[in-house]
């Protein structure tokens, strides 16, 4: 039981990422930025910081600000209404929020039009919550799949789950 209070860490879910300094990369539902300065300061290229909750972004920006962290876009609004252009982004992060989304299978469908052919979304979970907010991996897999993504699953914890999810692509002759 005491390798599920272990914190998880930045380095362990950027381990997964596999960030390359010129990737586009949108921190969707990304708080007070767990993840957003770190990713910051790997990536030459300005970082979408998405949430809901103002005051968390506010908060992202003075700690940003604090640590000299200057390309990170600050974006409030709900993630059922993010828009990039299409084949954008290189890479996605949502940690703890699809659970929360009254419209998940639009985000789905929107994010696999705006991730790159080679681009990557990394879903962090739990399945430790009550039933009715609980958001089972396997259903969250099948939705995925079913929206045209290739998904790989596994557990950083003993009820926090992660899936990293790529556009299933066609290639000529297969």
């Amino acid at each position: 039981m005491a390798a599920e209070t272990k914190p998880i860490t930045p380095e362990e879910l950027l381990d997964l990422l596999k960030l390359n300094e010129r990737d586009h990369v949108a921190d969707l539902g990304c708080g007070t930025g767990f993840l957003t300065i770190p990713i910051a300061r790997i990536v030459n290229t300005d970082v979408h910081a998405v949430d809901l909750d103002r005051g968390a972004l506010e908060e992202l920006k003075r700690r940003a600000d604090e640590m000299r962290v200057e390309n990170i876009l600050y974006e409030h609004m709900s993630l059922e209404y993010i828009h990039f252009s299409q084949n954008t982004l290189h890479k996605v992060i949502t940690r703890f929020v699809l659970h929360e989304l009254p419209n998940l299978v639009k985000v789905i469908q929107d994010l696999r039009d705006m991730l790159r052919d080679d681009g990557l979304w990394l879903i962090i979970e739990t399945e430790a919550l009550p039933q009715e907010d609980r958001l089972p991996s396997d259903d969250l897999m099948r939705k995925l799949q079913s929206a045209g993504y290739e998904v790989e699953k596994g557990y950083l914890r003993e009820t926090i789950y992660y899936l990293i999810a790529r556009k299933a692509v066609r290639r000529p002759g297969v």
